[in-house]
């Protein structure tokens, strides 16, 4: 796929713009830029949108998805340190990306009365935080969220194969108006010798706004966009 994402001229010369400045991102080279609009092509395509993008932006993005058809390539048509927009083909839809590290990731479609000079993205915040235990219900006092007393704890177990179990401990919900997801999910290999992986995941979605925690044995991470 990487053949067919082209950069306008327009891109090429924000680049070289960007050298002349001083220090450029390692995301705002042609090969990261070039890779991550295949990648967001393919996610298009495949419906593999989930694991690539911030859970609150994946609803509109899979109902644009889904009116498209196939996306058979992509130009960058515009670039800056924080974000970079593709036009898609055949259809002339254009997507943004936010920088993120030395990548970029999927954000969301640009309404075509926008111009795209002026596109502006939601502020993005991450923060290490502390859990007063690891559980569900710490990461919903984390979320700022109250679990109603008719929800219960949900367990799920998976048997992935190889000898290796994946156990779901869940809370799933609406409260007003707002999708709250908080989860430990527990994989064990019965081999003896493989220790067990243990991570919390916390979702709250309100509207196209939404708070992310995500925690392991290192420490947790709370992200608000």
């Amino acid at each position: 796929m990487s053949e067919s994402v082209d950069l306008a001229p327009e891109v090429i010369t924000a680049l070289w713009a960007l050298r002349e400045a001083g220090e450029v991102p390692l995301r705002c080279n042609k090969g990261p830029m070039r890779t991550a609009i295949a990648a967001a092509v393919r996610a298009l395509n495949d419906d593999t949108l989930g694991p690539k993008v911030r859970p609150w932006d994946l609803s509109a993005l899979r109902r644009r998805a889904a009116e498209l058809g196939e996306v058979t390539g992509a130009v960058a048509v515009y670039l800056d340190r924080e974000k970079l927009i593709a036009q898609l083909s055949p259809g002339r839809e254009r997507v943004v990306l936010r920088g993120v590290g030395d990548a970029w990731r999927l954000v969301r479609f640009l309404d075509a009365a926008e111009v795209t000079e002026e596109v502006r993205l939601a502020p993005e915040t991450t923060r290490e935080i502390t859990l007063a235990e690891f559980s569900p219900d710490a990461v919903l006092t984390a979320l700022g969220v109250a679990k109603p007393d008719d929800v219960d704890l949900d367990i799920e177990s998976e048997d992935l194969g190889m000898g290796e179990t994946q156990t779901r401990y869940r809370y799933l919900f609406t409260d007003n108006g707002r999708s709250v997801l908080a989860e430990e999910v527990t994989s064990e290999i019965f081999d003896g010798a493989t220790p067990s992986s243990r991570y919390l995941r916390g979702v709250l979605i309100d509207g196209g706004r939404g708070t992310l925690v995500t925690a392991s044995r290192d420490g947790a991470v709370l992200t608000q966009g």
